[in-house]
Formats: C-alpha cells, structure tokens, sequence
C-alpha cells in the first residue's frame, strides 16, 4: 500500500523539479518517484559496493542486493579499483610453499 509523504524544497530545487517534470512530461509525484528510485538504487550500490570493499559479503550476495547481473556488479568493483578477493599476498606466498 503506497503513503503520502509530504517533501518541504526550497526554490532552486523546485525549479529544477519543474524543468524535469516538462521533459518527462509528467506530474511533479511521478517526478519525484522517478528520481527518489533512481537516488535509492544508486545509494544501496553503493552501500553494498562498501559492504564487499570489507569483505562483509560476497560478489554474489552484493549483486543479489543491487538487483543487477553479477557481471555489472564485477564492472562496478573494477571501476572503483575494489579487490573484493580477500586473496592475500600471504596467501598467495602459502599457497606457492604448498605447490612446491
């Protein structure tokens, strides 16, 4: 069940409200649902991109979250430099004792 809430903005915003609203050619509610959904995925990406920059979660569950493919969630981490392998350099030195 949808709720009312109401949004107090100040004049700059509402102008630039407006201006969306005639591009879209909508009203300014279905306005402001568009862009608060796109604002609200945008901010759980990046909650989650720090969720896996700490290793709290995997690459798997942090795509599950997102919405999105796990390709896209692997692009993201890329484009932000993230190593979400938790694979260290010592890690690394351990495994390569054990292969010799």
């Amino acid at each position: 069940m949808a709720k009312t809430i109401s949004v107090r903005l100040e004049r700059p915003f509402l102008q630039t409200l407006q201006n969306v609203e005639k591009k879209w050619h909508t009203d300014r509610s279905e306005a402001i649902r568009r862009l608060l959904y796109t604002a609200l995925k945008e901010w759980t990406k990046e909650q989650t991109i720090e969720k896996v920059r700490e290793h709290k979660i995997s690459i798997g569950k942090a795509a599950e979250e997102c919405g999105i493919p796990l390709w896209e969630m692997l692009d993201l981490l890329k484009q932000r430099n993230i190593d979400w392998t938790a694979y260290s350099e010592k890690d690394l030195k351990k495994d390569l004792d054990i292969l010799q």
